[in-house]
């Protein structure tokens, strides 16, 4: 895949340790009924021990993108699975159920940082156009882990107790501490002087236990005013964390990702898929065991061939996607799932259970034909810095989604369950409200077809193979930056002084209504501005411009506030020397060097998509160096 010896170890340590914080996800639902014997604790009570670790897990996913930002990789990877395997031995210990739930809240706060951590490692260590072969071995693993996980689970209870279980967990978490120790190494740039903003965390907190647990209570339970006003309670608390995150000048969950549309489609897309998913895996056992008859060995045997197929997907998805782009995987995709799902809403009483098999594994195929291809198209329109983020916040909405969807098309299986027992058997019943549900989740499935057929374009840059010189086009788009401050043609030079003060830049392209850039306004613009007929060389020595502030300078006060009053288009530079995006690393350096400039916007059909410094390409040269030499 392009990486040296020490990426490659590095990489498989990382998916060492997804693969535990993921298996043990999976891990405690076989063990439930050994526990409520042994603790002598109901259902509803044990199921806190899922219930529990699922919230914490979604509460540390946001602060994540804060953590990756504050400490190194390894430092956080070891820590997070330090937590993690702490966990998972007081768990292993517990005597009492609080002692076994305490252990699992302190394994979700370790497993939350994790899969965002290395999603993150994994989009920074690869290049753009290797990034889906990367995400498609992620996939991997994510598949993978909880196909094998009930069945080893049980295997060990069966002959070892759930203790066990938990010990063999620590083991391996401890071996994955180890062996990071040796062979991670860190990936991006730290900001130690970043702080943590308490409310947000609060917020955010709040905000996903009220909405994550009025939504699992009303797919288990059912519809009651209580977790109606505790869902509601969520939601609120959820929109008044993004509107502080939207007003903070370094917020804690940088939510300008969604300002990308790339991003914001395949974040829809991600949902959508992930609701029907969660959903899928709660009704399709309800339906085989309650109303079949049939035991959950054989729900589980029905489940096993698609979870495996998904997995084994991965990966030649990932290859597809580099050589060709995610068009054609995520309408192949999204058209399968729509019509697995009206499969399943047509399910009877004596369907055979061949045919479910079929089904199952083609949904569950179909769905690694869709999630990281999408969300690798997504990923790969933020700038760099922005990637953890982007993780973050991917992995917290469809964990909403998730149990949002599960909540309404529970919701939706009941209802007309209820309505459909007075003229049938309650068998029937409760498979017309499968049915029911299932139809729902066919038309999201088609919503998404729809999304993909209009938003999700295979464009230069979103396949490697798409050309002999995407190697080198796909360079600017990966090391341009994509966070680019502009001004309005409508703007005040007041405006231009509070952008350059706000954010310490010191010159912008100004844009049109349409986006189109149609100026550059610099410092130096002011500056020449304001040293005309002062007799003071203001424009070249800037430190003459505070001997003038002062009020008692009628004149040059005058003349600030003329300033102040013009339009940025009277003072910038009308003609703007841009790059194109797909142009190559030569012809950049190029303008960079004949225009004696420092940075130059990149333009895609004519609209401003980044800016490409010179420090960029210089950092480039040297990492490649570098990394050519290590080989």
């Amino acid at each position: 895949m392009g990486l040296t010896r020490k990426q490659v170890e590095m990489v498989c340590v990382l998916i060492f340790g997804t693969f535990i914080a993921v298996l043990d996800q999976t891990l405690m639902t076989p063990a439930m009924a050994s526990i409520m014997k042994e603790m002598q604790v109901g259902t509803t009570t044990v199921q806190w021990l899922t219930t529990g670790f699922t919230m914490v897990n979604a509460i540390m996913i946001p602060v994540t993108a804060f953590l990756i930002e504050r400490f190194s990789t390894r430092a956080l990877y070891m820590g997070a699975l330090g937590v993690f395997a702490a966990g998972s031995l007081i768990a292993g210990w517990g005597p009492s159920f609080g002692i076994l739930l305490a252990g699992r809240m302190i394994q979700a706060s370790g497993a939350g940082i994790v899969m965002p951590l290395v999603m993150t490692v994994l989009m920074l260590t690869f290049p753009s156009d290797k990034r889906g072969s990367a995400m498609g071995i992620f996939s991997l693993v994510i598949a993978f882990a909880p196909a094998v996980g009930p069945s080893l689970a049980g295997l060990v209870i069966d002959h070892a107790g759930w203790h066990a279980m938990l010990y063999i967990v620590t083991v391996l978490s401890t071996l994955a501490i180890i062996l990071a120790f040796f062979f991670l190494t860190n990936v991006g740039e730290q900001n130690r002087a970043a702080k943590l903003d308490k409310p947000s965390v609060i917020m955010s907190s709040l905000g996903l236990i009220g909405l994550l647990y009025g939504c699992s209570t009303i797919g288990s339970e059912g519809v009651n005013p209580l977790d109606l006003v505790i869902t509601v309670a969520g939601v609120l608390v959820v929109a008044l964390f993004v509107h502080r995150q939207l007003r903070l000048e370094k917020p804690m969950l940088e939510l300008r990702v969604f300002t990308s549309r790339k991003f914001l489609t395949s974040a829809v897309i991600a949902m959508l898929v992930q609701a029907t998913l969660f959903a899928g895996g709660m009704l399709m056992p309800i339906y085989l065991q309650t109303y079949r008859g049939f035991s959950a060995t054989v729900s589980g045997l029905v489940i096993l061939p698609g979870a495996l197929l998904m997995g084994a997907l991965g990966p030649w998805a990932g290859r597809v996607f580099d050589k060709n782009g995610p068009r054609r995987l995520v309408l192949t995709g999204t058209a399968a799932l729509t019509f697995s799902s009206l499969g399943f809403f047509m399910l009877h009483d004596n369907t055979p259970i061949a045919l479910i098999v079929v089904l199952y594994t083609i949904r569950m195929g179909s769905i690694a034909l869709v999630n990281m291809p999408t969300t690798t198209w997504g990923m790969n329109a933020l700038d760099n810095k922005l990637i953890s983020h982007g993780t973050s916040v991917n992995n917290t909405l469809r964990m909403v989604a998730g149990s949002l969807g599960t909540a309404v098309l529970v919701s939706v299986s009941s209802a007309v369950s209820s309505t459909s027992v007075g003229s049938m058997s309650a068998a029937d019943a409760g498979i017309t409200g499968i049915n029911a549900a299932f139809g729902v989740a066919a038309a999201m499935c088609a919503a998404v077809f729809v999304l993909v057929l209009l938003f999700v374009k295979d464009k230069p840059g979103d396949a490697a193979g798409a050309d002999p010189d995407n190697a080198r086009r796909t360079v600017l788009e990966s090391i341009m930056k994509r966070e680019v401050y502009t001004l309005p043609d409508t703007a005040t030079v007041t405006d231009a002084m509070q952008l350059f003060v706000d954010h310490g830049v010191s010159a912008v392209p100004v844009v049109n209504a349409e986006g189109i850039p149609v100026g550059f306004v610099s410092d130096g613009d002011i500056l020449r501005f304001l040293s005309k007929g002062t007799g003071v060389g203001i424009a070249m020595n800037p430190t003459s411009l505070i001997t003038l502030i002062d009020p008692t300078i009628p004149d040059f006060r005058a003349r600030c506030e003329e300033l102040a009053a013009m339009h940025v288009a009277d003072i910038a530079e009308p003609s703007v020397v841009s790059v194109d995006v797909h142009a190559d690393l030569p012809e950049v350096c190029r303008v960079l060097g004949e225009n004696h400039l420092k940075k130059v916007p990149v333009l895609d059909g004519g609209k401003l998509v980044g800016v490409i410094n010179r420090s960029d390409i210089t950092h480039y040269a040297m990492e490649t160096y570098l990394v050519n030499e290590s080989k």
